[in-house]
């Protein structure tokens, strides 16, 4: 394991490193570190990460578009089933 604090900074090599990018997998001085999420980024790899939006993968949209559509037919079945009981109560009791 290397340890972070024996590098120096990937920006500003007379500095002593701070953490590590999990981004660029760079060691960076104090300055330039910064966290987001609880995870260490460089200046630059953080503004791109800023700069693209967070979008859902096409698969994992897909999915929850598949799994409302399952919890909507499902309930659309359970709606369906009380409404003919309801009907079959109502019709015993008029008879």
């Amino acid at each position: 394991m290397v340890t972070v604090l024996a590098q120096t900074c990937f920006h500003h090599p007379a500095r002593a490193g701070h953490a590590l990018c999990m981004s660029c997998r760079q060691v960076v001085c104090q300055e330039c570190a910064s966290t987001w999420d609880g995870i260490n980024y460089c200046r630059p790899c953080l503004a791109k990460r800023r700069a693209t939006p967070q979008t859902l993968a096409p698969a994992v949209a897909r999915l929850s578009a598949l799994g409302m559509t399952l919890v909507l037919v499902g309930l659309l079945v359970v709606v369906a089933r009380f409404m003919a009981w309801s009907m079959a109560q109502v019709g015993t009791w008029l008879s």
